[in-house]
């Protein structure tokens, strides 16, 4: 498939939100990124997910979560066992979850919706769903069309 300069109108409104960095152990992920400038944000156990969660800002820079097991099972274990601390998902917050990933499958991506809309805690509720595009890799999607907001900062306006 070709790339094309016309993005359809759904997939205008993806807003890159953070990228997820999986740890096991996130003191030297913390470190590394406050020697870069990045503050401390929100920070949770989430016990849907089973995972500990720490968000990092940076006035020029993408936003990072990072996340590490609980103590219990988790999502992310296998994931850490196999390759170590790694970048594993790409977050897009959207107001329209369902016709954005109408609109990937039309562009030609094979999707696995990996996680349904789930309330996320470290977002104050607001729902979050996971997507494996083939080709591509991990995404997470923060549903801003459901109840309450979340503030959404594109990289151009910081």
């Amino acid at each position: 498939m070709s790339e094309s300069s016309e993005i359809a109108p759904a997939l205008a409104n993806l807003a890159f939100h953070h990228f997820g960095l999986a740890v096991a152990s996130p003191d030297d992920a913390f470190r590394y990124l406050a020697s870069l400038g990045y503050r401390a944000g929100n920070s949770a156990f989430d016990p849907l997910q089973r995972v500990n969660l720490a968000m990092r800002h940076h006035p020029m820079m993408p936003d990072v979560e990072v996340i590490w097991p609980g103590d219990g099972p988790s999502p992310i274990d296998r994931l850490i066992k196999k390759t170590g601390t790694m970048i594993y998902h790409l977050c897009y917050a959207c107001a329209d979850a369902d016709a954005a990933l109408t609109a990937l499958s039309a562009a030609g991506m094979e999707i696995l919706t990996v996680s349904p809309p789930t309330p996320a805690i470290l977002f104050g509720g607001q729902h979050v769903s996971f997507h494996h595009i083939s080709g591509f890799g991990l995404i997470e999607i923060l549903h801003t069309g459901s109840p309450g907001t979340v503030n959404v900062r594109r990289m151009d306006s910081r």
